[in-house]
């Protein structure tokens, strides 16, 4: 698990009082201060936004060091997150924050999401996990993917691991075997394997892939489907029915 997961299940790493510190930013200490006051009804003063985060030795703010509940019971029972205890499930403190935070809540399950890039050496693991899932041979993953690796292109390979086990996946490719060439590019060969739906899986790959293609420049995208509901929680679209491989027709949607 990355050390700036919280015990709580939050991503340290983005909070501002720890970029703060770590940047040594005046400016956004004050920010951080005076949007935290107004939040808790306290006053809380720009020196006291020092952090490195939960679970790393160093500086902390005041509640982080010694008022947030949740951190000093995991550290009276030794767990490594809230994760590892046996009563997570029936935590309420654990709750409050879970139940707001998909994300905090996916954390705590100890899953890797990464993109490709970030393991190339997971690239035929990849290639026949996505082939095993849509029958889409093996070899023309290979070829997307290692055009990615090798930055030929920035349409990018993204994947939930659980320990060294490929558990969720989808790509980016200019088309996804439908008529509409305009309609590009596509976020491809989406999948969550069966014992693992429910969890927000597919929803954090979705928003990651979202992300890194807008970093790149690349805006909006477009994907295929046959499903209804699922992907407008995500912020996607229904655009139109574009034709397949097959002449039949789908629903295209588009993320702006």
């Amino acid at each position: 698990m990355k050390d700036y997961i919280a015990f709580c299940g939050l991503d340290c790493e983005s909070c501002e009082a720890r970029m703060a510190t770590v940047t040594n930013d005046e400016a956004l200490r004050r920010k951080v201060a005076a949007l935290w006051s107004e939040l808790n009804g306290v006053e809380i003063t720009p020196e006291m936004i020092h952090c490195v985060g939960c679970r790393l030795d160093g500086v902390k703010t005041p509640y982080c060091e010694s008022l947030c509940p949740i951190r000093q019971c995991a550290l009276g029972r030794g767990v490594e997150t809230c994760g590892s205890c046996g009563e997570r499930k029936r935590c309420e403190k654990l709750g409050a924050i879970t139940g707001n935070n998909p994300d905090a809540a996916l954390n705590l399950m100890g899953y890797d999401f990464i993109t490709l890039r970030e393991r190339p050496e997971l690239a035929d693991a990849a290639a026949a996990w996505f082939h095993e899932k849509w029958g889409v041979p093996t070899e023309a993953y290979l070829t997307c993917m290692r055009a990615y690796l090798n930055g030929e292109t920035e349409y990018g390979w993204y994947l939930c691991l659980d320990g060294e086990r490929i558990v969720g996946g989808m790509g980016v490719i200019e088309n996804d075997f439908h008529d509409r060439k305009d309609l590009a590019p596509n976020v491809c060969a989406v999948y969550t394997e069966e014992d693992c739906r429910g969890q927000g899986i597919a929803g954090r790959l979705l928003n990651t892939v979202v992300e890194d293609m807008r970093a790149k420049g690349v805006s909006p995208l477009y994907l295929v489907t046959d499903h209804t509901s699922f992907y407008e929680r995500y912020g996607w679209e229904f655009l139109c029915l574009v034709r397949g491989s097959e002449n039949e027709l789908t629903r295209m949607y588009i993320h702006r």
